[in-house]
């Protein structure tokens, strides 16, 4: 598979109008292009030749993984001089490098390491490769999402013997531990454990603070063999009113609506469109801010998401025109999440959240935990 991504990117430099190579730094593209994880290093590929430079850290272990896709080394000496020479074998005139992770000191440097030639953005290249997983791929995240469900159905159990003494705090810490203790390389992201009044804080900071009646919100994700997960259940602490009723069952049709047309070839605006319009309709628009989801894989924010589907007229020409090129057309086997939300300030907050595969005949939910709101 590593084979296969590498020969697709020199398919792509081989289509370029004058000789290029590509410079990979960032940690996820270079473990794509690689299948190992480093905290140091960095890809040169040119239309011919694969290089794999790092530190003595991992020069043992990088000449075992791949030396059979790259030539291995570390770090030269003289490195201007000796790329200069590296790269006037192949004739290379350009240098692609990744603009949506390179720091503007880093471009400085390449700008002198590599005086003399072209620099250019890759355009999302790897990005784009990176938007339909393989069956690999499918199966860590398959993985990742499957230990974030025990997750869940562990806290649930915990719960209610707890309730009286336990924070937002501990929940996050407990469900960090599970994950990790059943498999999980860390967590996907910082886990978010909100009650009561704080469940209206979409990204609310849990807090060692005991636990307010009303809803708990809880978001978390694990990551496997690098991949990662994502999911969110709001239970209720207590019993919920009528309001609290109405808008949670608002928020998981508008999710179930949204998870019945993903399909391959449908339009990912349109998605949104059909979740958002029922929140909408319900009269709770206004308090559905965010994105109806995003892509997962090696990070926990990829491309391509859902772009909103309204258009305030307070947005500029040029915020209107950003939006529009984020719409595309679903493509099989990306993974992404599904999560719509509503949050009444200062009262409460839902949102419901599952994890699918894009297919042709519609989407494979790899979230298994229920829908049905739990009262502890």
């Amino acid at each position: 598979m590593i084979k296969k991504r590498i020969e697709s990117v020199r398919q792509s430099l081989r289509q370029k109008n004058e000789p290029s190579a590509f410079i990979i730094t960032s940690e996820c593209n270079r473990r794509y292009l690689t299948g190992i994880a480093t905290t140091s290093g960095y890809v040169l590929l040119t239309s011919e030749n694969n290089y794999f430079f790092t530190d003595s850290r991992y020069i043992e272990s990088a000449k075992k993984s791949l030396g059979g896709f790259y030539t291995v080394g570390l770090y030269p000496n003289e490195a201007k001089n000796y790329y200069k020479e590296l790269l006037k074998k192949e004739n290379i005139a350009n240098i692609l490098y990744e603009e949506n992770y390179i720091y503007l000191k880093t471009k400085k440097h390449f700008d002198d390491l590599f005086e003399g030639f072209k620099l250019a953005e890759s355009e999302n290249l790897i990005e784009s490769m990176r938007k339909a997983k393989d069956i690999t791929e499918l199966k860590n995240i398959a993985e990742a999402q499957k230990i974030t469900d025990a997750a869940f159905a562990h806290i649930l159990k915990l719960l209610p013997s707890c309730l009286k003494t336990i924070t937002e705090t501990d929940i996050a810490l407990e469900i960090d531990y599970f994950m990790k203790k059943n498999g999980a390389d860390k967590t996907a992201f910082d886990i978010i454990a909100v009650s009561g009044k704080k469940s209206s804080l979409p990204h609310g900071r849990s807090e060692n603070i005991k636990l307010s009646k009303g809803f708990l919100l809880m978001d978390f994700g694990a990551v496997y063999n690098g991949y990662c997960s994502d999911m969110t259940r709001t239970v209720c602490i207590g019993k919920p009113n009528k309001k609290m009723l109405e808008v949670y069952e608002t928020v998981r049709a508008a999710q179930a609506a949204a998870l019945d047309i993903i399909k391959s070839g449908v339009e990912n605006i349109e998605v949104d469109r059909k979740a958002r319009g029922i929140i909408k309709n319900a009269g709770y628009g206004e308090n559905f801010g965010h994105t109806l989801g995003h892509s997962v894989g090696l990070e926990i924010h990829e491309t391509p998401g859902f772009p909103k589907s309204d258009e305030p007229e307070t947005k500029t020409e040029t915020e209107k025109e950003k939006e529009k090129a984020k719409v595309n057309v679903l493509e099989e086997n990306t993974v992404i999440t599904v999560e719509p939300g509503i949050y009444l300030e200062n009262e409460f907050g839902v949102r419901i959240e599952d994890l699918v595969v894009v297919k042709q005949s519609g989407c494979l939910n790899l979230t298994r935990s229920g829908k049905d709101l739990i009262e502890l």
